[in-house]
């Protein structure tokens, strides 16, 4: 098999979640509280980015989400043609950083999915530590996004 499947993540790759960063609670200490609005609210995401996913269906997609969320994350994936062959979510009770986590579903990718590296045409995510890591494992990664402001970063951005 080539080159063909693709990585993608979800959060400011392919769905435009700016509208949700304000509903935040950074100052909660717990990170399932602190981000639980934030994430309930994803279903009403608008798409972009839609040249990485349309008219595919090779894509494996690893989100930083919880794995509650697994359902109604699911179901936005249907409804804006994002065609996905498997889907990587944070489990509970798991708070590592996205880099560490995203390389951990990436190992789970190759041995429990019977992936190879070379079937993985690129990787994409909006975050440039995790395409570094990404390229660090020998995959080509891009950084795309849709807008400028990080979920996890937000309350340190001035504006």
């Amino acid at each position: 098999m080539g080159a063909e499947m693709i990585i993608l993540d979800i959060d400011n790759c392919i769905a435009d979640d700016a509208w949700r960063i304000p509903r935040i609670n950074f100052q909660h200490a717990d990170p399932d509280r602190r981000y639980h609005d934030y994430h309930a609210l994803a279903p009403w995401d608008k798409r972009g980015n839609e040249a990485l996913f349309l008219n595919r269906e090779d894509i494996a997609i690893f989100t930083a989400r919880p794995v509650a969320f697994f359902a109604p994350t699911a179901e936005w994936l249907q409804r804006n043609g994002v065609r996905w062959q498997h889907l990587l979510m944070r489990n509970a009770g798991d708070h590592r950083h996205s880099v560490e986590l995203k390389a951990q579903q990436l190992r789970w990718l190759l041995v429990h999915y019977d992936v190879e590296p070379q079937d993985i045409e690129c990787a994409y995510d909006d975050r440039e530590d995790v395409c570094a890591m990404y390229r660090e494992a020998g995959l080509k990664a891009e950084r795309r996004w849709i807008h400028s402001v990080c979920a996890h970063t937000a309350p340190m951005v001035k504006a």
